[in-house]
């Protein structure tokens, strides 16, 4: 069965192909940008991450970088297909 923090992987993973490729911003810079530090968004972006990040700060970065907030989401259907699979099996 798939854990939560499978999905603050998936969250983070996206979150460091959005901040790079659609952003286009270091760590420290984005930090500067939203008044977040740059621990806290290396910590999210890094594997095996034990901590999630709220809605609310989704929204936010989609909001100020206008880009789909669904993109954080990008791979969630693969992972419930995974989770689905091994249920059945």
């Amino acid at each position: 069965m798939k854990s939560t923090y499978e999905l603050f992987d998936l969250i983070g993973k996206n979150m460091k192909t959005i901040r790079k490729e659609i952003i286009g911003k270091s760590q420290e810079k984005m930090a500067e940008d939203t008044d977040m530090s740059r621990s806290f968004i290396s910590h999210i972006e890094s594997p095996n991450v034990d901590t999630g990040i709220s809605i609310d700060t989704l929204f936010f970065l989609a909001q100020k970088y206008n880009f789909d907030i669904r993109l954080f989401f990008d791979g969630y259907e693969e992972l419930m297909k995974e989770k689905k699979e091994t249920v059945n099996n």
